[in-house]
C-alpha cells in the first residue's frame, strides 16, 4: 500500500544527511511515545529509507494500544521492519534482543493534556517512564540514546528566547509546572545513566511544531486556526494575538531528531525548534492568508488560559548551538509549512472519508 504523503516523506528522507543514514544502516531502534504526530512522521520517513535507499533499519515502537496504531497507518501492520510492543512505559515488559538505538519521547500525550490529566501524572509517567527505558536500555546493548525534551524544562531568566545553558528553571511551587519538573528530570537521568554506561547521549529540547498529522482540536493554537481555516470559519484567536511563538515544520523535526539520534559525544542538550519568532495574532493572519484569504480574524482579548503549563509570552528557542555543532536549521519556511500541513490534513481526510 503506497503511504500517504508519499513524495512529502520521500524529499525529507532525501534531505536526511547521507552519512546519518549510514550510522543508522541494520541498526535496530526502539521507540517510546512515538505513536503520535512526532512519531508517524519519523516512522514514514524511516519506512521511505528502507524501501527506497536501502537502509535496513529495525524498529521497535512501544504503544500502549497497537490496534489503535495499526489502523491509524495500515501500511505498517505487515512491514517486516516494525515491531509493535504492547505496553505502558512505566512497566513494560523488556523486548528481546539488541538494540542499539534509543529514541525515548514517551509523555503525556497531546489528547490527555488537553483533556486536564494532573501534574502528578505527568510527572509519574516522564520520570517512571524515564527510569524503566534506561533500566531497559542496560540490557539490550545501547549505545545511542536520544531523550526528547521539551522547552518548558527552561524558563529564561531575561525572559526573552532560551538557551540551552541559561539558568532559569521551572518554579518547583507552581504545581502547573509538572511537566516542566519531571523533563528535566529525565534529562538528569538520562545524563546519569548515559555517562555511567559511556552511551551517546542528547537531550533534544523540543519547542514548537507543525506538520502532517498534528491533531487540529487540542489546544495548539496554529492547528485550531488551520482547521478554522479549512472549514471556511473565522480564525479566532481567543488573546489579545501578542505573546511570541515560533514553528518548526515536522518535515525538519525528522531530520533534527535522526541527526541528533547519531551523534557521537557525552551528555548534550540542544534546542529544538525555529528561532522565527512570529506573534500569535500575526500567525492568524498569516494562516489566513494562505488558507483562507476570504476569512475573517477575530480577536477576543481574553485572559490567557494555561493548558498543562504556565502561560509565558514568550516561548522562542536559541538555536545556535545545533545550528553550530550539528549543522542545523530550520529549512521550511512558515508559510510554506502551513499549506503542507493543510495539504497533508485535506488528503488524509480523503483517504478517510472518500466519495
Amino acid at each position: 500500500m503506497r503511504p500517504p504523503f508519499f513524495a512529502e516523506y520521500e524529499a525529507i528522507a532525501r534531505q536526511v544527511p547521507t552519512a546519518v543514514w549510514q550510522e543508522l544502516e541494520g541498526c535496530r531502534l526502539f521507540l517510546t511515545g512515538c505513536t503520535g504526530w512526532f512519531g508517524r512522521n519519523l516512522l514514514e520517513t524511516i519506512a521511505h529509507a528502507n524501501a527506497q535507499l536501502g537502509t535496513r533499519i529495525e524498529v521497535t515502537v512501544l504503544t500502549r494500544t497497537p490496534e489503535r496504531f495499526a489502523h491509524s497507518a495500515p501500511h505498517f501492520a505487515d512491514a517486516p521492519w516494525i515491531t509493535l510492543h504492547a505496553g505502558d512505559v512505566r512497566d513494560f515488559r523488556f523486548p528481546a534482543g539488541r538494540h542499539s538505538h534509543i529514541l525515548h519521547a514517551a509523555t503525556s500525550s497531546a489528547h490527555e493534556t488537553s483533556a486536564g490529566e494532573t501534574g502528578l501524572a505527568k510527572f509519574d509517567t516522564l520520570v517512571g517512564g524515564t527510569r524503566r527505558v534506561l533500566e531497559f536500555a542496560t540490557t539490550c546493548g545501547t549505545e545511542y540514546l536520544l531523550f526528547t525534551s521539551s522547552g518548558v524544562a527552561g524558563n529564561p531568566t531575561s525572559g526573552g528566547v532560551m538557551a540551552e545553558d541559561d539558568p532559569g528553571a521551572p518554579l518547583t511551587t507552581d504545581p502547573a509546572t509538572a511537566l516542566g519538573q519531571g523533563k528535566r528530570a529525565a534529562e538528569f537521568l538520562c545524563s546519569y545513566f548515559g555517562e555511567l554506561h559511556g552511551w551517546h547521549t542528547t537531550i533534544a529540547r523540543c519547542f514548537s511544531f507543525v506538520g502532517p498529522f498534528m491533531p487540529l482540536d487540542l489546544h495548539y493554537a496554529i492547528g485550531n486556526f488551520i482547521k478554522q481555516a479549512l472549514a471556511g470559519h473565522p480564525i479566532i484567536v481567543k488573546g489579545d494575538g501578542s505573546p511570541l511563538r515560533s514553528y518548526l515544520y515536522t518535515g525538519d523535526l525528522v531530520i533534527w531528531l535522526l541527526t541528533m539520534l547519531t551523534r557521537k559525544g557525552s551528555p548534550r542538550i540542544y534546542n529544538v525548534g525555529s528561532d522565527h519568532a512570529i506573534s500569535i495574532r500575526d500567525l492568524a493572519h498569516l494562516v489566513r492568508d494562505e488558507l483562507a484569504p476570504e476569512s475573517e480574524v477575530r480577536i477576543l482579548g481574553q485572559a490567557g488560559i494555561s493548558v498543562g503549563n504556565p502561560v509565558r509570552n514568550i516561548y522562542v528557542p536559541n538555536i545556535e548551538r545545533a545550528r553550530r555543532e550539528l549543522e542545523l536549521a530550520d529549512w521550511t519556511d512558515l508559510a510554506s509549512a502551513i499549506k503542507r500541513t493543510a495539504a497533508q490534513t485535506a488528503e488524509q481526510e480523503a483517504i478517510t472519508n472518500p466519495t
